[in-house]
């Protein structure tokens, strides 16, 4: 079942970029169980907040900009220490990732760990153009696709989730987050 969900899912993205090319970089994918938690290259869901925050800042311009807060979590009644941090843009860039410009960086913290991260690059096409140039570094981050469309590409493992949007004009987004915490937050205080 999970290898004809696989082939399935290649022919869809194959009409995303050259067909022979995909088709190889498919197959030398890591399956899910190979793979530690998704995140960007040294920086991975679940990661103390000191240390995240430490790899994002190599990716920026400028520091980093925090805001705290307390959250509830589902139905529990415990407030949560949350933090988000957003990159603030410089010429309309806050950094670069892969060598493409970095025009948006968004983290989430919920008791000091890394539960989201979204960020925006500005490339030279559409996401074709992104995996034209980066296909294997974003496979061997997150692994064989488990939905895909002309718009975006997605990947789902134990709770967590990536996104990779066409966002349309070059840009494209990319939003790790760990989908459970994420959709439990609520009541920001």
């Amino acid at each position: 079942m999970k290898t004809t969900h696989y082939l399935l899912t290649a022919l869809l993205v194959m009409g995303l970029a050259g067909c022979e090319r995909l088709e190889k970089d498919m197959l030398a994918a890591p399956d899910d169980d190979q793979l530690q938690r998704y995140g960007l290259d040294s920086v991975k869901l679940g990661d103390k907040r000191a240390e995240a925050g430490k790899q994002l800042q190599t990716l920026l311009k400028q520091p980093l900009q925090c805001k705290s807060g307390k959250a509830g979590l589902g139905d529990q009644r415990k407030a949560y220490i949350t933090e988000t941090c957003t990159a603030k843009a410089v010429d309309g860039q806050v950094g670069t990732l892969w060598d493409e410009k970095l025009t948006a960086l968004s983290a989430t913290f919920v008791e000091n760990q890394l539960c989201q991260l979204t960020i925006q690059l500005q490339t030279s096409g559409d996401y074709t153009a992104l995996y034209d140039k980066h296909g294997k570094k974003i496979l061997n981050l997150f692994g064989k696709p488990d939905e895909t469309s002309t718009q975006q590409v997605q990947w789902q493992r134990q709770g967590d989730e990536v996104i990779v949007q066409d966002k349309g004009k070059g840009n494209v987004t990319v939003e790790i987050r760990n989908k459970k915490v994420m959709q439990a937050l609520h009541h920001q205080q």
